[in-house]
């Protein structure tokens, strides 16, 4: 990741330091405006991504009619046919379903990338080198200078409290900044939860809440895209996992990294919660009512109709294959020779010519 975004790591890092100076040093009030800096970054994607989410409710009432006139139908032919008429619909109405996913892809690595930037402080902020990090980890934790240490393993965060309680002055070893605050109301964030066991246990749980709450929501206030896809058993299934697995991926990484973590995920959280809000009422997803998907369902009930009728009345073919008539988009015309029949044990057979 660094190869890719390396350029961009010197330039945030002073941001940062600079975040830091305007609260006399504080890093949580640094990375709350980090936090709101980063909401305004991605906005855009934000904006394209409710876009989608407004046209597929558009068309997922009508996706989900096409979807029951093959219900009960579950061999593989009939299943792909589906698809290829949902696939149809979708591209002459101008949806790609994958549309809404890059916006999320092109955020991922750059997600990971800022996380590396907030957990190395001493790398970004007071800009030592990693050889002199690497030799106050030793310092402070007595391990021996010949010892080799991992310098990725290093938690910066942590290692800023033992700094401080050994006295060490980073200004003598080339720092460029001074080292950050990571205390809020009383809380030394720069500690690792599941290590002290105190009040510090309440970030990891308030981040995991609110990234539960985010989720719910977000789902609330898009409104009812799915009001008819949420019959299917299956969708229903793999939100409810993904309402667990989310919470209880955040909670234990908050719980493993210093509290400063947690603090951040808490400020996404909030921050990622005002503005679904402000979309939401900004750019409103479509609302369908009860009577509107009764209508959408008598429609499709009486084009079905008319389609079984005009099947009724188009000539019939004889074949020792048999072809289900849904396998035609439109039936073959009649080709006759002269507008004459052969007779074949008093049955009439039409003539048909490849």
């Amino acid at each position: 990741m660094e190869w890719l975004f390396g350029w961009l790591y010197g330039p945030i890092g002073s941001m940062l330091s600079w975040f830091s100076s305007l609260f006399n040093g504080s890093y949580a009030f640094a990375l709350l405006l980090y936090a709101l800096l980063f909401k305004i970054v991605f906005l855009p994607f934000s904006i394209k991504q409710q876009k989608n989410q407004i046209k597929m409710a558009k068309l997922t009432p009508k996706i989900q009619l096409i979807k029951a006139k093959y219900a009960g139908r579950t061999d593989q032919r009939t299943q792909q046919k589906m698809q290829q008429e949902i696939m149809e619909f979708q591209q002459k109405e101008g949806y790609n379903p994958l549309s809404g996913c890059l916006p999320m892809l092109l955020q991922f690595p750059i997600i990971i990338f800022l996380y590396d930037i907030i957990r190395n402080p001493l790398t970004y902020i007071c800009k030592l080198e990693d050889s002199v990090i690497t030799n106050i980890y030793k310092t402070v934790n007595n391990i021996a200078a010949e010892t080799e240490v991992a310098f990725k393993s290093i938690d910066q965060i942590s290692l800023v409290s033992k700094i401080n309680e050994a006295g060490i002055n980073v200004a003598d070893l080339g720092a460029e900044a001074p080292l950050p605050d990571f205390t809020l109301f009383g809380l030394n964030l720069a500690a690792v939860p599941n290590q002290v066991w105190g009040w510090l246990i309440l970030v990891p749980v308030i981040a995991a809440v609110l990234t539960w709450v985010s989720m719910w929501l977000t789902r609330k206030w898009g409104g009812n895209v799915n009001q008819v896809a949420d019959q299917d058993a299956q969708a229903k299934a793999s939100g409810k996992i993904m309402d667990l697995i989310m919470p209880a991926l955040t909670l234990w990484m908050a719980f493993s990294f210093s509290g400063m973590m947690g603090v951040y995920w808490i400020y996404q959280s909030i921050f990622g919660i005002i503005q679904s809000f402000i979309l939401s009422k900004a750019m409103p997803i479509p609302r369908y009512t009860e009577e509107e998907i009764k209508a959408m369902k008598r429609e499709q009930k009486n084009a079905e109709k008319a389609q079984r009728q005009a099947l009724k009345e188009m000539p019939k073919y004889r074949s020792l294959h048999y072809i289900d008539e849904d396998d035609y988009d439109e039936l073959p015309d009649v080709k006759k020779n002269n507008q004459t029949t052969k007779k074949n044990h008093g049955i009439d057979i039409p003539d048909i010519k490849d």
